[in-house]
């Protein structure tokens, strides 16, 4: 066995292997052994020796905590990969997990998580590196088929869920239904903001349960509905890239909070946001395409040095017509709407971070603070120092809004 190779993979895939010689000796190829059910559970070892024997393939072990565990027979000794975990563990049952093989579980790593097949492709790669090779075909089949019996076990959880649900559920009226997803979505399509989050709030009376505890089941709708809406906005016109930062700063607001009322709060300001600026592109739907490709160059490069023939180049028009195009549709040049775009950019690192003005001028790509004080004082009417001074003398709440 070619413990170098051996040593490699384990850091490669991040789960533990430790090799069992003939003579019982453990050798472990990684660093946390006291936390290793494979080093200290003798059972485990024996459990994985005993299923390796007589087949030629890797054996696949499955604990009772849905921990997976495997076997390879290298020469007269085997070599165990584990723990692997096809669901995260609750806290609790990864210490329940851990007693059961007689380990502190205050110390205890957290498991890796994998898909099924990443469990498998993992088996696939080790016996590879074991056997300078590849597994034959009858041991491929023996490894799909143990993953297909596991899917299947999901399956069947899956149809005794349903089961369960239609019995303790049986008024239709339970449950919001498609068509009232789709009056929202297009609610948020249409930039209407009040219309929207009145749906959304109709259907948290008739939403079926997404949890057996109280916040995790609003998490689940908070988080639903932000995602739902995010991709309606985008369906509606908005940029894709301005609504997935908006809906996963929402989504990480409710990572933080347990509480309901928090919860429903920021899913509503995320709606609010992603419609009032569905509404402002609708607005604005008057530009030609050629304008509205020109603004979406410069929200992408803004901190980049920005060229009018780079920019008429990608959108196929020649710079004089873009130049002439942007002025007529827009009432200014678009070297102005450049600024603009950078000066917004700054305002938002004015309120929200701690930048210098030099790092914020570098930033938004200003040539020099000095100019970069100058134009955000033609635009914001006062200086950067002060516009900043001024906001953070007014009272900022962990709710207030982020501008992307």
């Amino acid at each position: 066995m070619a413990e170098n190779h051996i040593r490699i993979l384990c850091s490669v895939i991040k789960v533990d292997l430790v090799y069992e010689a003939p003579d019982g000796s453990l050798v472990a190829f990684f660093d946390s052994i006291k936390d290793s059910p494979l080093m200290q559970c003798k059972r485990i070892r024996e459990g994985l020796r005993a299923g390796s024997a007589g087949q030629k393939a890797p054996y696949l072990l499955k604990e009772q905590y849905g921990v997976y565990f495997a076997s390879f027979r290298s020469g007269e000794g085997h070599l165990y990969m584990g723990p692997m975990c096809s669901e995260r563990l609750s806290s609790s049952r990864r210490r329940q997990m851990y007693a059961l093989y007689g380990i502190d579980c205050d110390d205890a790593k957290y498991l890796p998580c994998f898909a099924l097949p990443e469990i498998r492709n993992m088996i696939l790669l080790t016996n590879s590196v074991l056997k300078n090779g590849h597994l034959e075909n009858e041991e491929l089949v023996y490894l799909n088929r143990i993953i297909n019996q596991s899917e299947q076990g999901v399956r069947a959880e899956q149809v005794q869920f349903i089961l369960k649900e239609e019995a303790e559920n049986d008024d239709s009226s339970y449950r919001h239904g498609y068509h009232e997803e789709q009056i929202l979505m297009q609610a948020v399509r249409e930039g209407r903001t009040a219309d929207a989050i009145r749906m959304a709030e109709a259907m948290d009376r008739d939403s079926g349960r997404l949890s057996r505890t109280e916040s995790a089941h609003w998490r689940n709708m908070a988080i639903i509905g932000i995602a739902l809406c995010s991709r309606a906005a985008i369906e509606g016109g908005l940029n894709p890239e301005e609504g997935y930062r908006l809906s996963g700063y929402y989504i990480q607001k409710c990572d933080n909070t347990q509480d309901p009322a928090h919860l429903l709060h920021y899913r509503n300001r995320a709606i609010e946001e992603l419609t009032v600026r569905v509404k402002q592109k609708l607005e604005k739907a008057h530009s030609s395409s050629h304008v509205e490709r020109a603004m979406d160059y410069v929200r992408k490069h803004y901190r980049e040095k920005i060229y009018l023939d780079e920019i008429a180049r990608s959108i196929g028009i020649s710079p004089t017509h873009l130049s002439k195009l942007f002025k007529k549709e827009t009432g200014q040049c678009l070297q102005d709407y450049i600024n603009e775009e950078r000066v917004f950019r700054a305002a938002n690192l004015l309120m929200y971070s701690d930048y210098s003005l030099q790092e914020i001028a570098e930033y938004v790509h200003f040539p020099s603070q000095s100019y970069f004080g100058k134009v955000f004082k033609q635009i914001k009417k006062v200086s950067p120092r002060v516009f900043r001074d001024q906001h953070r003398a007014k009272e900022v709440t962990k709710d207030s809004y982020f501008i992307y």
